[in-house]
């Protein structure tokens, strides 16, 4: 496939740099992980900067600077264009509002910065573990009604193990800039926890909608702690499998995130992402979000 622009050849690996960065910003570094789950993986950082030239050129992606330096400079991320974006899903496909398209604010920049960490992490341990990473939807495109408000999770996924067996999640990531106990506050954890708790209450336990939240605070233990506990004590019945935790620094450091009993419940219990042998009570199975423009 030629662009109409340029008159250069779009590979396949091309498709799925497109596919990951309408997932989320990433960095030349982050893409280059994230390739491990790509048909052909880049082998070295330069030939991923070599690429996002051409693709640059070529008017598919574009990048902007992080406003917060990284080992001594500052890192660009890229994102697609309009001309990307209609390379991906179609020339006549209904396009983003337009920020998706523009540089993100420098007051959201951490925050992106984390969410893609932890997601590239997820996809590299899910390559090597040979579990897949499906459906991948990026922030704010996914609606969660409930009778009193909307939830729009930071990210949501699917997790298909080699027996075929499929787990749903959404992720929450904490950077410690929302109170965990308020009533009035629009976008406190205590909000998230009722509205996603009472979610899942319309569901029974072998409903194939369920899904399991879950909070990746870039904080302290102490503070993973205290959101977990909140939730055991908001829930409605603390005994169904609502809501993980992990602290993203353990999560990135540790080699096998997703079945090592790196997660804690609301009891404190320690315990996988998935497990080969889970109960098939304790985890959902698929998750039928609504797609709302970003």
């Amino acid at each position: 496939m030629a662009t109409r622009s340029t008159g250069f050849q779009i590979t396949a690996r091309d498709l799925e740099v497109l596919t990951a960065f309408d997932a989320v910003p990433l960095t030349a570094d982050q893409l280059l992980t994230f390739s491990y789950t790509f048909d052909q993986p880049f082998s070295q950082l330069r030939l991923v900067q070599r690429r996002l030239q051409i693709l640059s050129r070529a008017s598919l992606v574009q990048n902007f600077p992080y406003a917060v330096a990284s080992n001594g400079r500052s890192p660009h991320y890229y994102k697609l264009t309009r001309s990307g974006y209609r390379m991906l899903h179609g020339f006549d496909a209904v396009l983003p509002k337009r920020r998706y398209f523009e540089r993100i604010a420098d007051n959201h920049h951490f925050h992106t910065r984390k969410l893609a960490e932890f997601l590239v992490t997820l996809a590299a341990r899910c390559q090597r573990e040979g579990i897949r990473l499906e459906h991948l939807a990026r922030e704010n495109t996914v609606a969660i009604q409930t009778e009193s408000m909307t939830l729009y999770p930071d990210a949501v996924f699917r997790l298909r193990l080699p027996n075929g067996r499929s787990f749903n999640f959404v992720v929450e990531l904490d950077n410690g800039t929302e109170r965990v106990r308020s009533k009035k506050d629009a976008e406190s954890i205590e909000r998230k926890i009722r509205g996603y708790d009472a979610h899942q209450s319309t569901f029974d336990v072998f409903n194939p909608n369920r899904y399991v939240v879950l909070f990746v605070t870039t904080r302290s233990r102490q503070r993973l702690t205290h959101m977990l506990t909140t939730a055991r004590m908001l829930m409605q019945n603390p005994q169904r499998r609502v809501f993980l935790g992990v602290c993203l620094d353990e999560f990135l450091a540790d080699r096998r995130p997703i079945t090592k009993s790196l997660f804690h419940d609301v009891a404190g219990r320690a315990c996988p992402l998935v497990a080969f042998e889970s109960d098939k009570q304790s985890v959902p199975t698929f998750v039928t979000p609504t797609v709302v423009p970003c």
